[in-house]
This record gives structure tokens, sequence and C-alpha cells, in this order.
């Protein structure tokens, strides 16, 4: 099943979005090449240019399969892309706007220092059960060259965050009147909540799955999606055929109640309408496709989560609005192109 509670708070919004979602296009690159920064030979390949630094082609592949292995847990409705060109261009938007914000916290003087990294390794190790050739291995699988090359990602991601709070986090300002009056105004006080009937197909994703077997199995995902498309009524036949969610009948999930349920599915089958199927979506449970087939108001069940929930959803939107127009203006202030 895919049902859990949850009490977001702020560093939890940061982090996911931070980490794993890259929320700022940029414009289609024109037919001219800029010279390379000086200091670069073009040896390798270069899949963009971003101001004084470039994104390697090696480095984008690698990128590449730790993206298509990644299992976010990141409360949005973005969906992984179906073809290898489109997880190409993402992956590289998400490079590249992580090289705009270690940028912005370099010129902030923001540092992470070797026992701040060593201290999150052996936080996974210990959360995992895992030896130093465990934590090795893991970061292989994620695509990554070396256990040193996954040090460095994490001294840059937590150096990331570290912007993000010093930027972001203090302008965030949701204040419980702005929550009351939600709660007021979608809730009727907060007596009541909707709750959608919907079924799901799901696709499970192995933790330990490489990023060929995630890949593999995203492809599955699609291959059913296309089924369903090809023939709606069959959902339920379908489902009992290739679902690995074994606690369903015709992958039918009941009557849902959004705090109940994991971020990502929550927000897609929240954003559709009675008879739509979803996309494909990925959640830290594996590949999805879902069916909402009909909403209703119901009494809430518990004031206080409906009220967390509420303050969380307020705060995670605000907290977008200013991470797309801040990195909006880091791209605008620095020359990038895309050479793919």
């Amino acid at each position: 099943m895919i049902r859990y509670s949850r009490t977001v708070t702020l560093p939890l919004v940061v982090l996911a979005i931070a980490a794993t979602t890259s929320l700022v296009s940029a414009a289609a690159p024109t037919a001219r090449r800029a010279t390379l920064p000086n200091g670069y030979i073009e040896v390798d390949g270069v899949a963009a240019v971003v101001g004084a630094q470039i994104v390697r082609l090696s480095e984008l592949r690698r990128a590449i399969g730790r993206h298509a292995a990644s299992q976010s847990v990141v409360p949005t409705d973005a969906e992984r892309p179906r073809s290898e060109a489109d997880l190409m261009r993402q992956t590289l938007e998400t490079l590249i706007d992580g090289l705009l914000i270690t940028d912005a916290a370099k010129g902030m003087n923001l540092t992470v220092s070797d026992k701040e990294v060593e201290e999150t390794l052996a936080s996974q190790k210990e959360r995992n059960g895992w030896s130093d050739y465990d934590l090795a291995n893991a970061a292989m699988k994620l695509g990554f060259s070396s256990l040193d090359e996954y040090r460095e990602h994490v001294r840059s991601e937590k150096q990331r965050m570290q912007i993000l709070r010093a930027k972001l986090g203090s302008r965030l300002r949701v204040t419980e009147e702005e929550v009351a009056r939600v709660v007021e105004i979608e809730h009727k006080g907060g007596t009541i909540e909707e709750a959608i009937h919907g079924r799901h197909v799901l696709i499970q994703v192995p933790p330990n799955a490489s990023p060929m077997e995630v890949n593999a199995l995203r492809e599955k995902a699609w291959k059913i999606y296309d089924q369903l498309m090809a023939d709606r009524s069959k959902f339920g036949l379908i489902a009992d055929e290739v679902s690995d969610d074994l606690a369903t009948t015709g992958g039918d999930l009941g009557w849902l109640r959004r705090w109940s349920l994991e971020p990502t599915f929550a927000n897609k089958l929240w954003s559709m309408k009675p008879g739509e199927i979803s996309t494909v979506i990925q959640t830290p449970f594996g590949f999805h496709i879902v069916e909402q087939l009909e909403r209703k108001m119901v009494p809430v069940k518990d004031r206080e989560i409906l009220t967390q929930v509420t303050r969380a959803r307020l705060t995670e939107e605000q907290f977008v609005r200013l991470y797309r127009a801040w990195v909006a203006e880091l791209r605008a202030a620095t020359h990038v192109e895309i050479r793919l």
C-alpha cells in the first residue's frame, strides 16, 4: 500500500525541493556555440556552458544514472520523463541549476567541512546497517565513479542547503491566520475534508535497484500505460495481472484522504478529475499509473492533522514560488548555453 501519515517541517520541504527538483527550464538554445571558458579544452564533450564552468557529457551521463535511480520523496507533481532525450534534458537542467546555486553559495563564503560530510556518511551507514564497502557499492549503483566523488556530491548538496535556507528560508511567511483562513474556506472551519476513490497500477522498484534496472521498470510502466490508453475499460483487469500492489483487487484503493498518502501520489490524484488516468508517476514505492474514480466531502477525522497538512501545503507552495523566482534571477545574471 502507499499510505502513511506525516508532519512536514520547513527543513524537509527545503531539502526535498532542493535535492530532487529542477523547477526552472531554460529557453531553447540558439545555434551559436560559445567559446569555452579559459583553461578548458574540449576532449570529453561539452553538454552546457554555465558562466565560467562547463558540464561535461561524461558528467551528464553519470548524473542521468543517478537521476533515473532516485526515488523521490518530493511532494511535487513533476513526472519522470518518458524518453531518454527528455531524461537527458531534465537532468542537464538540474545540473545547471546546481552549478548556479553552488556558485551563489561560494559567493557568500558558505562552506561545508570534512567533518560534516563524514558525519552525514556515518549517519547513512548507521541507518542502513552498511559497512564502508556497502556505502561505496551503493554510491557506484547511483552512478558515482568512486566514494570520493560521492563525498563531493554530499558536500555540494549540504552547501546548497545552506544557501537555500539563508536566501529563502527566512522569507517564508505562512501565518497561523492564513492557515486558519484556508481551513475555514476549504474545510468549513475544519469540519469537512475531501476524500477520493481511486485505483492504481504499481510497478515496484527494489531499494537497491541499479540505474539500468530502474530504467527497465520505468519502460515497463509506460508500456502498461499504453495498454490502458488503448482500452481504458480494462484498468481493473490489467491491475490484477501486472500490479505489484497485492493488497488490492483491480488496483482499487478505496476512499482516500490526502493527509494519509505519499505526497507525490496525493498531489497527482488530487489534481485529476473523475475518470481521468494519469501518466506514469514515481514515488518512493515505485512507478504508478493512477485513476481517479470519484470524489466527495466527508467529515474530518483529525482536525490537527488537517491543520498541519494545510500549513505544510501553503509553506511548500510559497517556497516553490520563491525558488523559481530566485533560480530565474541566477540564470538571467549568468551566461547559460546548452550544447546538446
